[in-house]
């Protein structure tokens, strides 16, 4: 189920469209929700740069890259497949949500694209993605 896991996390990214600008939405948050919200910000720079070994250390939580590795799987790998696999990284975080050491963003893909939510943990002082897919 391992395959599954990972397709799920990073595949809902994979949507096709056409690049818009560079709209940021980190200004319409403060405090822990922007910190949020940056993550999926970086998590949007990294694929439009195709730094796969950036999402595993800077983005995923430690308790997903660990699963990934318990599973004789490369993160930045597996990380790699999924980026290769998008078109778009366009990605309009909407609504973030903060419950003690857990959040989730809603995040809007492309200007009228799905959303999804993305689920996080604060893992130390830094807010890191659980799954990029709650649905999946």
């Amino acid at each position: 189920a391992m395959k599954r896991l990972l397709l799920a996390l990073a595949l809902p990214l994979a949507v096709a469209g056409c690049g818009g600008e560079q709209d940021t939405s980190l200004d319409k948050f403060e405090g822990e929700q922007r910190a949020v919200a940056q993550k999926v910000e970086d998590l949007q720079e990294a694929g439009e740069g195709r730094k796969p070994e950036d999402i595993c250390s800077d983005i995923l939580s430690r308790t997903v890259v660990d699963q990934l590795e318990a599973a004789n799987t490369d993160c930045a790998e597996e990380m790699k497949k999924a980026i290769e696999d998008v078109d778009d990284y366009d990605l309009e975080t909407r609504k973030v949500t903060v419950q003690g050491d857990q959040a989730t963003a809603e995040v809007q893909q492309g200007d009228d694209g799905p959303t999804t939510t993305m689920q996080f943990v604060r893992e130390g002082d830094q807010w890191r993605a659980v799954s990029l897919n709650a649905s999946g």
